[in-house]
């Protein structure tokens, strides 16, 4: 089966050993194809939404996975069982993962995927201060918009308030990426008025360290 480049790069982050819970799963595309593809042999995945699940176990069925793939209806780590030790989180915005791990379950995970549409940041501060270091970032371009894959994994490792903001990994390796960033900033840039010199001087101190990392 065919799904988009950004689950296929999540994919690719996946290893047989994992024991996956697939949080916010919508219809169950990324589950379906790391079964078929023999990457997992089982998995749970979930959402809180009936309709997504319900479209889930649908294309499930159409595959016949019922006894591979497991449809649980629930909110985030809570559907999770004894075994699960690895959680993926794509499609969501970082205060709404936050939101999912800040459950007691969370002590149980070793490895978790993250896909999220913004503030990373958040994201990376949040994790690395509940134990986990970032073991792996990569981006994938799909469709006119960069999509960042962090891998978390279990253990403690001291960021710089820079590497927490543009990624410990990323920032030396994808010099494309913070170009694109620093177009944005500059264009952010045009548009504040002049008279706001904080604002502006905030900004403007990012463009010059994105332009070092776009060198």
């Amino acid at each position: 089966m065919m799904i988009s480049r950004r689950l296929k790069s999540i994919a690719g982050l996946i290893y047989e050993t994992d024991n996956v819970l697939d949080v916010g799963c919508d219809h169950a595309l990324l589950g379906i194809y790391l079964v078929k593809n023999k990457i997992l042999d089982h998995l749970i995945v979930s959402d809180i939404n009936a309709n997504a699940i319900a479209g889930g176990l649908k294309n499930i069925k159409k595959y016949k996975l019922e006894k591979k793939i497991d449809a649980r209806l629930g909110n985030g780590l809570e559907v999770m069982d004894v075994h699960t030790d690895t959680v993926v989180i794509s499609g969501m915005g970082a205060n709404t993962i936050i939101k999912i791990l800040s459950h007691s379950n969370l002590k149980q995970i070793k490895k978790l995927i993250i896909q999220a549409n913004n503030d990373h940041f958040l994201l990376r501060r949040y994790l690395t201060f509940k134990g986990f270091y970032i073991a792996h970032e990569c981006l994938v371009y799909e469709k006119g918009h960069y999509y960042i894959n962090i891998v978390f994994l279990r253990g403690k490792r001291k960021y710089s308030i820079k590497e927490l903001k543009y990624g410990p990994i990323l920032m030396y390796a994808n010099k494309d990426y913070y170009d694109f960033l620093l177009k944005k900033k500059h264009a952010i840039l045009d548009n504040i008025p002049r008279y706001k010199i904080f604002s502006r001087l905030k900004h403007h101190r990012d463009a010059i360290f994105l332009k070092r990392l776009s060198k």
